[in-house]
């Protein structure tokens, strides 16, 4: 009887992930991005893990689809050279939290020098490491005919 009653309340004690706790994910997938739109490959390394891995899944005109998988120090060193001005915007974003990980899910837009390239959809994974959120990994689709209606 007491086991099952332990058991209960443990239950009942559980909580969805505190509202600071998915600001902060937002806040460290607002980070990324702002250093994808302002070339900061610096601000992209210390935000992540140096085993982080991103992913894009492109699709083309002709449906087919490809995959480009770069680790973090090559997609820094890339954006560190790139001249193009870059603008992501995201909205609706999901957020689910457990513990010391979290996965960050949000449909997107990006323009490059004010002409919009492509939409699709962003997940960031992050961990906890020493009370902050680091990335831990990138993917997301590029989809040219994606976009919604404006």
């Amino acid at each position: 009887m007491l086991i099952l009653t332990l058991v209960t309340a443990s239950m009942v004690m559980a909580e969805p992930p505190a509202a600071d706790e998915r600001a902060e994910i937002i806040a460290a997938a607002d980070r990324f991005i702002a250093a994808i739109n302002s070339n900061d490959a610096e601000a992209i390394r210390q935000m992540s893990i140096s085993q982080r891995v991103s992913i894009s899944l492109r699709y083309q005109p002709d449906g087919s689809s490809n995959i480009r998988a770069k680790s973090s120090s090559q997609e820094a060193e890339g954006l560190a050279t790139e001249t193009r001005k870059f603008t992501e915007k995201y909205w609706d974003p999901t957020v689910l939290i457990h513990n010391g990980i979290a996965v960050f899910w949000a449909p997107y837009s990006f323009d490059i020098d004010g002409k919009r390239s492509h939409c699709g959809v962003d997940q960031f994974d992050f961990i906890k490491i020493d009370g902050q959120w680091k990335l831990a990994s990138s993917m997301w689709t590029v989809e040219p005919n994606g976009c919604p209606k404006e």
